[in-house]
């Protein structure tokens, strides 16, 4: 079960089709069929277990953060959480250090780090979804967090 704490996390999600979405400010980004990877933070109520349960749900009083307008989608299904407990601001560092594996490619740029300096928190996974998976393990390792990785079992 995740953990109610502040910190920060990648969901990975599958998108099942190649497809065009009007993501807020950004304009219509397109998302070609794979696997995905989402880099945010939670250090509010409830942290990275409520942001998680948020973006997972299908249905949404409203659209607030910009994965929001991708896992409202009947075709895009959650995966995996992979977070940290911490109270830094790690999302840029763990976007560069995420960018640096040749198996995650920048995908939109602006989505998600808007309020950032980084590029983008979306990334395109071009590897085996296991090898994806383990190298964002490793990229947290390499900025000093201690991943912990749960399945994600249907979303609401």
């Amino acid at each position: 079960m995740i953990a109610p704490v502040s910190g920060v996390y990648v969901l990975i999600f599958k998108v099942a089709r190649d497809t065009a979405v009007r993501v807020g400010s950004l304009g219509t980004v397109q998302f070609p069929q794979g696997v995905y990877g989402y880099i945010g933070s939670a250090r509010g109520a409830g942290g990275v277990r409520a942001r998680i349960l948020h973006h997972t749900r299908k249905v949404k009083r409203r659209l607030w953060w910009h994965i929001d307008y991708l896992t409202v989608l009947p075709y895009v299904t959650p995966l995996y959480v992979v977070y940290s407990g911490t109270s830094r601001d790690a999302e840029s560092i763990l976007a560069h250090q995420i960018g640096l594996s040749p198996c995650w490619s920048a995908h939109a740029e602006g989505f998600g780090s808007s309020d950032k300096s980084s590029s983008t928190h979306l990334y395109l996974c071009r590897c085996s979804e296991d090898v994806c998976l383990y190298s964002i393990a490793e990229a947290f390792r390499a900025i000093g967090f201690e991943p912990l990785i749960e399945k994600i079992d249907g979303a609401t």
